[in-house]
């Protein structure tokens, strides 16, 4: 079922926003263009995660470019935003405010060398005239775990507010005013260590209440290829559900994925020459081919006849997992290409579900997270300023937030004190607050995929009764609070399906 396009709070909110401007103070209107400036542009997903986790390699795999060193260098202690830009450059933002403009190196990789000292830099700005980009700033941050306590720093002040201005300098206005990044993105490992714990907590502590949700951040349990299983990527599915409801209250959701796997198709980086290694490879006789696939040190063992420093290459670029895959796929078809070779690594890689995530969830939501990230930042300027300004601006937020439109922010805080496990709700009841809010279709917030549209127009009413039944009779007053919240949502959802019912507007 489809649906006229929705009126975007944001343009509410920038209107709300740009009528103030003449009725308060130069400064604190400077602050209130700094706060509609970062609501109009692109949303900023940060890349999060313990050192060697991978977070570089499935940058990279996002983007669709090997722009993000994955080996040990300085700039992979920085801070560095992926934006899109008219010309392709790396701008070197340092802590006194000036720039210095380098190209990437020869390899299309920011370049190890910065041009200054690394402990000078404030952050890393990498244009690229990637269309991926233009919608979402990718924000690749230092292991929030690792040994570099200056690393961690420059993380924790670029997440926690800190923004550099048009001139690169960090300064005390732009901190309260601009907020962190407006969604995250966790890279883990196979089991959640401690100071993967450590990681998420320092993250969530440096966000602001809006963007530290779970509903706005997701994790990634990276290298899935590795988990040793007759099927890998299957046990790495189950684990990441295992996962999900460990970590329910900091994400939304846990997906495996085989980064190196997803780097390598995505970026190019797999080559016809390494696809002409694995054809030779599928060419040895089962018992050989057995015996290279035992592990990584007999992939390359001398005496097989197939090319050493190509199988060498093969082996870093896809690991086992993924030169099996490869190897089963040639076997399967003699006659596929290497551009067919990429797409089946790239779909066994677990990359299609991550996508969806950021395309369907974060990307479609970008509109209602940004402005809940702007009117908690108004809303804090406001209560800094003097009465006669604060009096002004909170009866414009007011009125703001009596537009019917402000219902969805509504759902977004009440999902939040839900997922976070400020306000308990049994689990059944936790779930369905998740779908309401990462749905992206009706039949999605309903949990009834495929239902048809009479069946969501009954799913939506019934929904909005058993919350109304539970916000009057079976909660405690914060429960109430939250479930009244749901209750509106879903009986707003069924007025929106049973128009569009009624006007014959199917998917």
């Amino acid at each position: 079922m489809t649906s006229p396009a929705p009126r975007r709070m944001s343009s509410l909110v920038i209107g709300m926003a740009e009528s103030l401007l003449s009725r308060v103070p130069p400064a604190t209107a400077n602050e209130i263009s700094a706060i509609t400036n970062r609501l109009r542009g692109p949303l900023q997903l940060a890349v999060a995660g313990r050192i060697k986790s991978g977070k570089s390699t499935v940058v990279n795999g996002m983007i669709g470019r090997r722009v993000s060193a994955t080996d040990v260098r300085e700039c992979t202690r920085m801070v560095t935003r992926f934006q899109y830009g008219t010309v392709d450059r790396v701008e070197v933002r340092k802590n006194d405010g000036t720039v210095i403009t380098l190209p990437y190196d020869g390899d299309g990789v920011i370049p190890a060398d910065l041009g200054c000292d690394p402990e000078e830099v404030a952050v890393v700005d990498a244009y690229l005239t990637y269309d991926a980009l233009r919608d979402v700033t990718i924000i690749d941050t230092p292991g929030l775990a690792s040994l570099h306590d200056q690393s961690v720093g420059r993380t924790q002040a670029m997440l926690g507010s800190e923004e550099p201005d048009e001139h690169g300098a960090v300064d005390e206005r732009s901190q309260q005013a601009i907020a962190s990044a407006e969604a995250v993105l966790y890279v883990i490992t196979q089991s959640i260590r401690a100071d993967d714990a450590d990681a998420l907590s320092a993250f969530r502590r440096t966000s602001s209440g809006q963007t530290s949700s779970p509903i706005n951040a997701l994790a990634i349990l990276n290298k899935a290829d590795m988990v040793q299983a007759d099927d890998p990527m299957a046990a790495a599915a189950e684990l990441a559900r295992d996962h999900s409801y460990t970590l329910r209250h900091t994400v939304s959701q846990v997906l495996p994925l085989a980064g190196l796997m997803a780097e390598s198709a995505r970026t190019g980086n797999f080559t016809e020459a390494d696809a002409q290694v694995l054809r030779d490879i599928a060419g040895l006789d089962e018992s050989t081919r057995q015996v290279l696939f035992m592990s990584t040190d007999f992939f390359v063992r001398p005496e097989i006849p197939v090319d050493v420093a190509g199988r060498e290459r093969v082996l870093t670029l896809l690991d086992l997992y993924g030169a099996r895959t490869a190897v089963d796929a040639i076997l399967a078809d003699p006659q596929i290409t290497t551009g067919r070779i990429r797409e089946l690594l790239e779909q066994d890689s677990g990359f299609p579900a991550l996508n969806k995530v950021i395309l369907g969830v974060f990307s479609v939501r970008a509109d209602d997270i940004k402005s809940a990230v702007a009117l908690a930042a108004l809303e804090q300027l406001a209560h800094d300023s003097p009465p006669p300004v604060r009096d002004t601006m909170a009866d414009e937020l007011e009125e703001l937030y009596q537009h019917p439109e402000a219902q969805q922010l509504r759902l977004l805080e009440a999902a939040t004190l839900v997922s976070t496990g400020k306000v308990d709700l049994p689990d059944e009841m936790f779930d369905e607050v998740r779908m309401l809010v990462t749905g992206t279709a009706p039949d999605q917030m309903l949990g009834a995929p495929g239902a048809t549209a009479n069946e969501l127009v009954q799913h939506a009413l019934a929904a909005a009764g058993r919350w109304r039944e539970f916000a009057t009779f079976g909660s405690n007053p914060a429960q109430s609070r939250i479930a009244h919240t749901i209750h509106r949502s879903y009986f707003m959802l069924w007025q929106h399906l049973r128009t569009l019912t009624a006007g014959g507007t199917t998917s």
